[in-house]
């Protein structure tokens, strides 16, 4: 072999090993700092506290502490209307329920990041059919907890039935 062909396959292995000690490190950095989570417009932290805390009462802003007047009783839904987040670092996390499922894991795809060891990247989904609301396992590794049993389907949901992904607890509320 020339020398020339001998230099050029030194130099293209001395760049593969660049390259696998790229994705070492890349590897190494991500299972130190975790995943990305991506922002969403409408996730931003100053939006995560619960929507009645911003409220405005008919007669004027309220102050801190004091309660805002209830709807009156004949517009209240029959079901639920959020789940909030009770226990675990996203406690105080209020999302609305619509029509739309609401997916939870630690993808940053779902409407509900978790950013905790014991939940699977797509854990669990809330979703409403004929008025009532369900839960459904996507075949977790540490599984979904509703009250104090384990789930394994779609599960219909109570309102203050607390539901258990990981270190977090969240609830279905008016």
């Amino acid at each position: 072999m020339s020398a020339l062909v001998v230099t050029l396959l030194r130099f293209g292995f001395l760049a593969l090993i660049w390259i696998f000690v790229g994705f070492v490190l890349v590897t190494i950095r991500n299972d130190v700092f975790g995943t990305r989570i991506r922002e969403r417009a409408g996730m931003r932290p100053s939006s995560r506290k619960s929507a009645s805390s911003r409220q405005t009462a008919p007669g004027g802003p309220t102050t801190p502490g004091t309660p805002t007047p209830p709807a009156p009783a004949h517009n209240a839904p029959a079901g639920p209307t959020h789940l909030v987040v009770t226990k675990g670092p996203l406690s105080g996390t209020v999302l609305p329920l619509g029509k739309a499922t609401i997916t939870i894991g630690r993808s940053p795809d779902s409407a509900l990041v978790l950013d905790d060891g014991y939940a699977s990247s797509r854990h669990a989904r809330f979703f409403s059919e004929g008025g009532q609301w369900y839960i459904e396992d996507l075949n977790s590794t540490n599984g979904t907890w509703v009250g104090n049993q384990r789930i394994y389907g779609a599960t219909p949901l109570r309102m203050g039935v607390p539901i258990i992904i990981g270190k977090t607890t969240m609830e279905l509320r008016r």
